[in-house]
């Protein structure tokens, strides 16, 4: 009896193993829209998640608002006031008419 109940408490042990190796592999997994996080020189924060002809973006952790994406290149995301723009893996902020802010992160 004592030998089954140790085989018993191993395979328990492995399985509980198992299923928490399994689930760190699974990070992101059903996620198709990371979020990424940016700080710009200006000092905005932005939570940014691009969803293909649009970007959601947090600015300084307030609600997301979404960007339409302007033209076919899926570069510059805008809805008049606010800009995102992504060129060769560079991100700027713009609001309004003002200079755009670069921003680090990712």
């Amino acid at each position: 009896m004592l030998k089954n109940l140790s085989i018993a408490a191993i395979s328990a042990m492995m399985i509980v193993g198992f299923e928490h190796s399994a689930s760190g592999s699974s990070i992101g997994v059903g996620n198709p829209y990371p979020v990424s996080n940016y700080k710009c020189q200006d000092g905005t924060r932005l939570a940014v998640r691009l969803l293909g002809d649009r970007a959601s973006v947090s600015v300084n952790d307030a609600a997301e608002v979404d960007l339409p994406a302007q033209g076919q290149d899926g570069t510059t995301f805008s809805n008049g006031r606010w800009t995102l723009t992504i060129i060769q893996g560079q991100l700027s902020w713009g609001v309004g008419r003002a200079v755009p802010s670069s921003c680090v992160g990712g």
